[in-house]
C-alpha cells in the first residue's frame, strides 16, 4: 500500500475555507449494480464479477490515476490506515475491495456495504465543490454500467436510509467554545430536528482528558461529525444545500461563542493551553487520547489569536500524522533508537514517535497567554 510520502501533497494537509472550526467535508455515494444481490448475499462468482465490472468501469473513467487493494490482502498496519483516513468503516473489515485515487482525495470501496461506495474528499468546508467531484465521476462511470434504481425511491442500497440519492455528507468540526459552555446537548437535539446526527469524532473525553476541561458529555479534543441522517428525502441539490446551511448555522455559533467562553473561563483556558504546550514539548511518551487533547487546545488558541507559529492545516495533518497506524507505519519503514528498557514494548515505541511527532510541530510555535 502507498502512502504520501510528502505530507504537503496530502488532501488533509492542505487550506480549506471556514478551517478555524471546520476540518474537512467528506461527500459518499452508495450504489448498487442492477441484477445483483446486495454484497452480504452475494456468492462468491458473482462478488468476482461485480469487481471486475466496477474496476473496469474505473479503468475507462481514470485508469492511470486508480489503483485496486483487495481488502483481504491488506495487513493490520494497511488497514488501520484505510479506517483513520475514513476509507474503511474499520479496521477489522477483512472482504471487499478499495480504488484509491493516488492523491487520496477519491476513493471507493467495493463490496463493502453496497456493491460501491465512491468518497471525496475536501479540507475545510467545501459541500459543493467535493460534491461536484464525487458526482462528476458517478456520471462519467454510468457511462459503462447500470446501477439499481426506482423512478418512486431512486438509488436502492442495501440501507433504506441511504437509498434516494445515496449521499452521506459528513463534516468534521471542531467546537470548543460550544463545548466549555456546555450547549452541545442542545445543538445535538437541534441537529436532530433537522435531519443530522451530531456525533463525537474520537469518542468521549471524560475527567481524564490532560486539559482539565473536558467533561461528560463533550467529545474527545472537542471534535465532532455531523452527518445527514438519511439521504431519502429531496434531491441532491435539496441535500447539499440543507447540509451548507446546518453547518453555516454550526460554524457562527462556535465564532460568536469565543469571546463568552474566553470571558467566563479565562484563566482556566490560559492554564489549560499552558499545559498542553508544555506536555507536548517535555513528554517522552504521549497517548493518542493525550495527543487528541493537546491539538485541540492549541488549535483552540490559536482561533483566540493567542497561538502563532502553526496553521490551521498543519494542525488539521496532526490529527492524522499521530494516529496509530501512520505512526506505526513511519517506525516500519524508518530508522529509529529506542531504550532498552521499553525496546520490546511496541506501544510505548509508538507513544515515543508520536511525542516526537509534537515536539517537532510546536518547535516554533509562540503562546501568548
Amino acid at each position: 500500500m502507498k502512502t504520501e510520502t510528502n505530507l504537503n501533497d496530502a488532501w488533509y494537509a492542505q487550506c480549506g475555507n471556514e478551517n478555524d472550526v471546520a476540518l474537512s467535508t467528506k461527500i459518499r455515494l452508495s450504489r448498487n449494480l442492477a441484477n445483483f444481490p446486495f454484497p452480504s448475499r452475494l456468492s462468491p462468482g458473482e462478488n468476482e464479477r461485480i469487481q471486475a465490472i466496477l474496476m473496469d468501469a474505473f479503468n475507462k473513467v481514470d485508469g492511470e490515476n486508480f489503483h485496486a487493494i483487495n481488502i483481504s490482502a491488506l495487513d493490520k498496519v494497511s488497514s488501520r490506515i484505510m479506517a483513520e483516513r475514513e476509507i474503511l468503516e474499520s479496521e477489522l473489515q477483512t472482504e471487499g475491495g478499495i480504488i484509491l485515487r493516488n492523491d487520496g482525495r477519491f476513493s471507493g470501496t467495493v463490496n463493502v456495504k453496497d456493491h460501491i461506495c465512491m468518497s471525496s474528499y475536501t479540507a475545510g468546508f467545501d459541500i459543493e465543490k467535493t460534491y461536484d467531484k464525487v458526482s462528476s465521476f458517478d456520471d462519467k462511470i454510468q457511462k459503462y454500467v447500470q446501477f439499481a434504481a426506482s423512478y418512486d425511491f431512486g438509488y436502492l442500497n442495501s440501507s433504506l436510509l441511504d437509498s434516494g440519492s445515496g449521499m452521506k455528507i459528513s463534516v468534521r468540526l471542531h467546537l470548543p467554545s460550544l463545548s466549555l459552555l456546555k450547549k452541545i446537548p442542545a445543538l445535538v437535539r437541534e441537529c436532530a430536528e433537522d435531519g443530522f446526527i451530531l456525533s463525537a469524532s474520537f469518542g468521549s473525553g471524560g475527567a481524564t482528558a490532560i486539559t482539565s476541561l473536558n467533561s461528560s458529555g463533550a467529545a474527545l479534543g472537542y471534535f465532532y461529525n455531523l452527518e445527514n441522517f438519511s439521504s431519502v428525502s429531496g434531491s441532491e441539490f435539496e441535500q447539499t444545500a440543507s447540509a451548507a446551511s446546518e453547518i453555516k448555522k454550526i460554524i457562527d455559533m462556535e465564532r460568536n461563542a469565543r469571546s463568552q467562553v474566553f470571558a467566563l473561563l479565562k484563566t482556566d483556558i490560559r492554564n489549560s493551553m499552558k499545559r498542553s504546550m508544555a506536555v507536548a514539548r517535555a513528554s517522552i511518551f504521549i497517548t493518542l487520547r493525550e495527543a487528541i487533547d493537546i491539538i485541540s487546545m492549541l488549535k483552540f488558541a490559536r482561533d483566540l489569536g493567542v497561538l502563532s507559529g502553526i496553521d490551521d492545516e498543519q494542525l488539521h495533518a496532526l490529527l492524522y500524522r499521530i494516529q496509530n497506524g501512520h505512526l506505526e507505519f513511519v517506525m516500519k519503514n524508518g530508522s529509529f533508537k529506542y531504550e532498552n528498557d521499553f525496546n520490546e514494548k511496541p506501544v510505548r515505541k509508538i507513544e515515543m514517535l508520536r511525542a516526537l511527532t509534537l515536539q517537532e510541530a510546536f518547535d516554533n510555535v509562540i503562546l501568548t497567554v
